[in-house]
């Protein structure tokens, strides 16, 4: 490690991202940005662009883009997840300032390179990793980018015999860890995550109590606080307003339903991945199922998925210690193990790559 270089580990998550440096310095903010609607918007704010938790206290003031919701750009085309080919330049240039405002917020000392490792879902295609190497221009003077559930497991020292299942906003990542960089072939991404689980749980409670107003921002506070899988006696009876007025409501089983929604498509692609491997390697893989990611901290999910894998042997679940840095710690001390050499010349090739541009321009 070189003491005159800031090395950096970023999740690029679809609803958070966090962000940890070697200066000991770690930031955790949303995966957004917002424009002020108007002239009197940008009065009332003082600034012309919005990050972090103003994006939630001055929505009604703002208009925010978030850049890679549902795994648009860093999994997904833009089309595919949803969003027209107007909006596309909008949602990289949020996701290039979002990323800019991230390293700032780590204080690297002028003049000193930044060398950082950025997570990615396991199969994004090489046009998603080049829209995430278009966001960290200027920010960064070099950058590696790695499968998100590997940075987990290297920074939990688990680099044999593991499965890492990354459950983010828009993605849900299967990799397994066998003791060498795993190939894009042996993983998997499943187009879903919190996301789904929030839009899931928001359709079900207005189905139920079509009287009750709900937005998605409440939809997704609630399942952080009270999500669940288990069978074991749990309730969630909350406020929410109708007309204007508070009324107690049990969305119990409306939020228990949703959450449970995934767990089907990840034993299937714990049993996709683990298929792939000869059979005195599988049991081991079942044996060590690590879950990352926001939505590992639903209640009971590990017991579940270990219930959902008996027909299949059983498995071995355990989520990780710090659902939210975790990604972005093993990034970072997979970019400190680096070289510097290796460093300095990524650095020189996207320098001469740059100045290519340029006269091509």
């Amino acid at each position: 490690m070189n003491k005159d270089v800031l090395y950096v580990g970023m999740d690029l998550g679809s609803f958070k991202t966090a962000v940890v440096a070697s200066n000991g310095r770690r930031e955790n903010l949303l995966t957004a940005v917002g424009w002020p609607k108007d002239h009197v918007a940008r009065a009332m704010l003082g600034r012309d662009v919005v990050f972090g938790e103003d994006l939630i206290r001055q929505r009604l003031a703002i208009d925010v883009v978030r850049p890679f919701a549902k795994g648009a750009l860093k999994y997904l085309s833009h089309d595919k997840a949803g969003f027209p080919d107007a909006s596309l330049a909008r949602h990289k240039e949020a996701a290039r300032l979002l990323v800019r405002e991230a390293v700032s917020r780590l204080e690297p000392p002028e003049g000193v390179p930044v060398y950082g490792v950025i997570g990615a879902p396991s199969r994004a295609t090489i046009e998603n990793k080049q829209a995430i190497m278009d966001a960290v221009q200027g920010a960064f003077s070099a950058v590696v980018i790695v499968a998100e559930p590997f940075n987990v497991a290297f920074g939990m020292n688990c680099l044999s015999d593991a499965l890492v299942v990354d459950i983010g906003a828009g993605t849900i990542d299967i990799c397994p860890i066998y003791g060498a960089y795993p190939k894009e072939e042996d993983q998997v991404t499943i187009s879903c995550g919190g996301d789904a689980i929030d839009e899931d749980f928001h359709r079900r409670v207005k189905q139920l109590y079509p009287e009750a107003q709900l937005s998605l921002n409440m939809a997704r506070g609630i399942k952080e606080k009270y999500g669940f899988v288990h069978d074991l006696d749990e309730s969630a009876i909350i406020n929410l307003p109708v007309a204007g007025r508070p009324r107690e409501f049990d969305v119990t089983e409306p939020l228990k339903q949703a959450c449970v929604s995934i767990v089907g498509q990840i034993v299937a692609g714990l049993c996709e991945v683990v298929g792939r491997f000869d059979p005195e390697f599988q049991r081991r893989l079942l044996g060590n199922i690590i879950l990352g990611g926001g939505g590992s901290q639903i209640k009971g999910l590990d017991r579940l998925i270990e219930a959902a894998l008996q027909p299949y042997g059983s498995g071995n679940v355990t989520r990780v210690y710090d659902s939210v840095f975790a990604g972005a710690t093993g990034a970072l001390k997979l970019a400190m193990s680096m070289p510097v050499a290796n460093w300095e010349k990524l650095e020189s090739l996207d320098a001469r790559t740059k100045e290519t541009a340029h006269k091509a321009a």
